[in-house]
């Protein structure tokens, strides 16, 4: 068994706490994992499945404003359907930039989990984006484009700095995202709830490629093959944890109160390169 049941809820509590942090989950993951005893990587599905329960903490969350994007899909007033189309599209040109970047730098991914170098510095160049990200977002107030005004050169360019968090582990999705919106003029809100409203897409995404890849490599849907509940222990507990805590760490990400996670991702990632460097 590669991963006990008690291990799975832990990294899954991990998941749920870090995910909506600016500090790179799947860093933490790695971090964690390596420090277990006895822990065997079961591979890169058992870190997706953590995030789809984060992805139902989000879903839920945002109920409102996701139930109402699909419902004006289909509604009959044409401005409310335009919006939702709208949204739709700048979603679906995000999730497919950062599909175009990532899947043909998969095996550069694969190889990063095993690197504390790599994963450090891309913990100190996710210091220096937030910090400019605070020095932006601080500079501009409240003023900035809403969700409304988004344009589609402002997704291209969230969904291609998103790659950069699921080829280099270190950088953290939401933080790249909500930097980006940042710095390519959108408000602070619409930055923020872009980046979490983009993470359903993109979690759902990367769930069915590894899910495929999985199946044609094992033969076995989701949770590759005998370890269904302890997967899906992880994931439930990643989801009641990430539910729990992302209303207060929306808060946080939106009042741009970023200092505490530029000085902690600094400090992490010099001490794993420092660690990976001895």
């Amino acid at each position: 068994m590669s991963v006990t049941f008690w291990q799975a809820v832990l990294l899954g509590a991990l998941q749920g706490l870090t995910e909506f942090l600016p500090v790179s989950s799947s860093a933490h993951l790695i971090l964690a994992q390596r420090l277990l005893p006895g822990f065997s990587q079961p591979g890169i599905l058992f870190d997706v499945m953590l995030h789809v329960g984060t992805l139902a903490a989000v879903v839920v969350y945002f109920r409102g404003k996701i139930g109402g994007l699909l419902a004006g899909a289909v509604s009959g007033d044409a401005s409310r359907r335009r919006e939702s189309w709208r949204v739709a599209l700048l979603l679906a040109v995000s999730v497919g930039l950062t599909g175009a970047v990532t899947l043909p730098l998969k095996k550069l991914a694969l190889e990063g989990m095993e690197s504390l170098p790599k994963i450090g510095m891309a913990l100190l160049a996710t210091s220096a984006l937030l910090a400019l990200a605070q020095a932006v977002g601080a500079r501009r107030g409240e003023g900035g484009r809403t969700l409304e005004e988004m344009r589609l050169s402002d997704a291209a360019l969230v969904g291609a700095c998103q790659s950069l968090s699921a080829v280099f582990h270190g950088f953290s999705r939401s933080g790249n995202t909500i930097s980006m919106g940042l710095f390519a003029g959108l408000s602070r809100r619409a930055a923020a709830e872009y980046s979490f409203l983009l993470s359903v897409p993109t979690i759902l995404a990367a769930a069915l490629v590894e899910n495929l890849s999985e199946y044609r490599h094992s033969g076995h849907l989701v949770t590759g093959g005998g370890h269904a509940g302890v997967y899906l222990a992880g994931m439930a507990t990643a989801a009641v944890v990430g539910y729990l805590a992302v209303a207060s760490l929306l808060r946080l990400v939106v009042s741009m109160k970023l200092q505490p996670f530029v000085a902690y991702t600094a400090l992490l990632g010099a001490a794993v390169l420092a660690a990976g460097l001895r």
